[in-house]
């Protein structure tokens, strides 16, 4: 094991065995490695920068996925999860209007425990001149809105949207 991502792996896979470490103390050093790895940075909530459409992010969301499943979009190896650093994640870039998006699918450990590393698609984006943001798109699972693909966190505008 020579980086985090290493150790990381060796846990979510069940291959790290040292002599006084218990399957707590695994869970506890996996937590703490997901919280560091997965460590994104996030915007200030007293500042309010404009976020893109839901029906903008669904579009990238819908392109991704399109794309993704027909190969035409360059692969990267991502470190995380990827013990034999083969290069299988496709990711996207966009522009609509002034807004840049990078999207791909999610890499995280609950996204492989939950067999949704071909569902949830992650989305970076930016306006010209502003921090950048991010946010997830899933296909719902209950409520309203299942079997639809929302936007986490913002699934009330997209509700609003349908019943007008």
């Amino acid at each position: 094991l020579e980086t985090l991502e290493d150790l990381e792996n060796a846990l979510h896979g069940g291959a790290l065995h040292i002599k006084g470490i218990g399957h707590r103390r695994k869970e506890m050093l996996a937590a703490a490695l997901a919280e560091r790895l997965g460590r994104v940075r996030t915007r200030r909530a007293h500042q309010p920068y404009p976020l893109p459409p839901v029906s903008m992010l669904l579009e990238v969301d819908h392109m991704y996925r399109e794309k993704a499943a027909a190969g035409a979009l360059r692969k990267i190896a991502p470190k995380r999860f990827n013990p034999k650093g083969e290069a299988w994640l496709p990711v996207l870039h966009a522009r609509h209007d002034n807004w840049h998006f990078t999207a791909f699918f999610s890499n995280t450990r609950l996204a492989h425990e939950l067999a949704k590393t071909r569902d949830w698609v992650v989305i970076y984006f930016q306006a010209e001149g502003q921090p950048e943001g991010r946010c997830t798109v899933v296909t719902e699972t209950r409520g309203l809105m299942i079997g639809k693909r929302v936007v986490r966190g913002r699934e009330n505008e997209q509700q609003l949207k349908e019943t007008v």
